[in-house]
């Protein structure tokens, strides 16, 4: 074996232990205290971090769920997930910031916007036929995409926006930011 192959083999260990760690910036951010400001109307306004830092971090972390199985009232990688479980999970995770849990909750608690102005981060709202006007939610990732966790074909994933079925379905767009 060459020593270039050698040297390689004996930096994988590190690398991989890189890629397991945490960054520093994210550690920093989750350690800070929380400055999230509630009005008495129950509104969430995320205030601690920086929009676009935020929209990355969401967005990573909604990504990291993909293929993750469906669970109704699931809100956890290990046994799975439902929609509003699957975005209380990732705002918790990503910015350290608590959530509603259920979709007509969540838009209850975020500003409404109109769908042009959709920034990665952002919360896509829509009737799927449930007890509520919000039956289900999303996590809008930008180009016209969000991830969700779906009841039908059983994993979180990413759908386009003009997908028929949501389209149609489609109530609203909102977002927890200024």
């Amino acid at each position: 074996m060459n020593t270039s192959k050698k040297i390689l083999l004996l930096c994988v260990p590190f690398l991989l232990a890189a890629c397991g760690s945490t960054p520093k910036h994210r550690a920093e951010v989750s350690s800070k205290p929380k400055q999230v400001a509630r009005s008495s109307a129950s509104q969430v306004h995320i205030t601690h971090i920086d929009r676009d830092q935020a929209a990355q971090e969401l967005m990573l972390h909604g990504m990291s769920l993909i293929g993750t199985p469906y669970r109704y009232g699931g809100s956890d990688t290990a046994t799975g997930f439902d929609c509003s479980g699957m975005i209380q999970f990732v705002y918790q995770n990503a910015l350290g910031v608590s959530l509603p849990r259920t979709a007509r909750d969540m838009a209850a608690a975020s500003r409404r916007i109109d769908p042009s102005r959709l920034k990665t981060g952002d919360l896509v709202f829509f009737n799927t036929g449930g007890s509520s006007k919000y039956s289900h939610v999303g996590l809008y990732i930008g180009n016209g995409e969000f991830i969700h966790a779906p009841s039908s074909k059983g994993v979180i994933r990413t759908e386009k926006m003009s997908n028929p079925y949501f389209a149609k379905r489609f109530v609203g767009a909102h977002t927890f930011f200024n």
